[in-house]
């Protein structure tokens, strides 16, 4: 396997997912009433980049898809504002970041890019006139688990209309609250709220007790509608880090379980497809199908897993009917947002049920041809 994230699959996941949701947002957002996009990126890095032109970071993705949405909305004869801050602590790698960015700002079409040499806990002021009359979308991607304590960020995390995208280093933080120094275990207080040992349940697996604190912590912190967490794994299938999500729209919810159906099911290929070339590698012998047989026998496992998970979210929606109907729009939010599936899966799911006559299939009726339901669609049992 070659390329800029040979041995760097995580990175690729993680950049995959803010490029297809950027992509999504800007265009959703600037075709859909927003003037204003503001794009924050709190821990800019540059860090492990391969590229002399840094196109494999963070910064330069992000600067990419922003200015590409920029150019096409405005060819549809609309005038959108893009305003990016990238911020960086460490002097060394803000020395490479500030002339590689700034070389984008360009007032005179709209696009502004601001920098800030500091932590990310310290520049409140800067962002607040950054996202002042904006959507915007704050990326949080640190090296470990401090410099982002809720208390501190909590304005940035609650400006709306805006959403958070966070890279949570569950394998570091799973690995240093297992620690009995008392000042390693308190730094934890910032992101897993005070008295957070206690808090931990013994009764479930560790990293699902420790997301579960996590994520309780970062959705009263943005007082979000909904908060997911997409576990990314190494080629040894231990969980390295989970983006966890934040937004306020059910819209969002469904765009963001898209790119994360996407994402999981190429890092799964990839992974699989690293893994077969290790192992030829190390024992000399090639398999018939190859690196690339591994990788659609991951995509098959994909689809397994997300067939099982279509079965428990079917059950779940069993139990959630009451005798009165509620539109679809009222089930697949909550669905997408207890199972990892998309708002296609939920119609598909009601429309399994139509046909198996548990609920009426509301979208076949007067005459419709409509194959699966739509918004305003009842859902009521048989």
């Amino acid at each position: 396997m070659t390329g800029v994230y040979h041995h760097r699959e995580q990175t690729e996941a993680k950049h995959f997912i803010l490029r297809k949701y950027l992509q999504t947002l800007a265009f959703k957002t600037l075709h859909g009433g927003w003037s204003t996009l503001a794009y924050i990126d709190g821990f800019s890095g540059p860090w492990q980049s391969k590229t002399p032109d840094h196109s494999d970071s963070s910064f330069m993705i992000a600067i990419e898809v922003l200015k590409d949405a920029q150019a096409k909305v405005r060819a549809s004869g609309k005038k959108p504002r893009v305003k990016c801050l990238f911020i960086e602590e460490n002097a060394a790698s803000f020395a490479q970041l500030h002339p590689v960015v700034t070389a984008h700002h360009d007032p005179a079409n709209d696009f502004f890019v601001e920098t800030f040499n500091g932590k990310f806990e310290n520049t409140l002021p800067q962002i607040r006139r950054t996202i002042s009359n904006a959507f915007a979308l704050t990326f949080i991607d640190p090296t470990g688990w401090t410099g982002y304590e809720f208390n501190k960020v909590r304005p940035v995390f609650e400006h709306a209309p805006g959403e958070v995208l966070l890279n949570f280093m569950f394998d570091f933080v799973n690995r240093f609250t297992a620690s009995s120094d008392p000042k390693t275990l308190a730094s934890f207080e910032g992101i897993l709220g005070p008295n957070w040992k206690a808090r931990l349940n013994p009764l479930v697996p560790r990293e699902e007790a420790l997301m579960g604190l996590f994520n309780e912590q970062f959705w009263k912190a943005g007082k979000f509608a909904h908060v997911l967490s997409t576990p990314i794994e190494k080629i040894s299938d231990r969980t390295h880090f989970h983006i966890v999500y934040g937004t306020r729209s059910p819209e969002g919810l469904a765009a963001y379980r898209d790119v994360e159906y996407a994402a999981l099911k190429d890092h799964g290929m990839r992974r699989a497809a690293a893994r077969e070339v290790i192992r030829e590698s190390k024992t000399g012998q090639t398999d018939l199908f190859g690196a690339e047989g591994a990788a659609s026998l991951a995509e098959d496992s994909m689809e397994t897993q997300i067939a099982s998970i279509k079965v428990q979210a079917k059950d779940w929606l069993r139990q959630q009917l009451p005798s009165c109907p509620k539109p679809f729009s009222d089930i697949w939010p909550p669905m997408l947002d207890n199972f990892m599936l998309r708002k296609t899966d939920a119609r598909d799911i009601c429309v399994e049920l139509g046909k198996a006559g548990e609920i009426k299939e509301t979208w076949r009726m007067n005459g419709s041809r409509r194959r699966k339901p739509d918004d305003t669609d009842k859902i009521e049992r048989s």
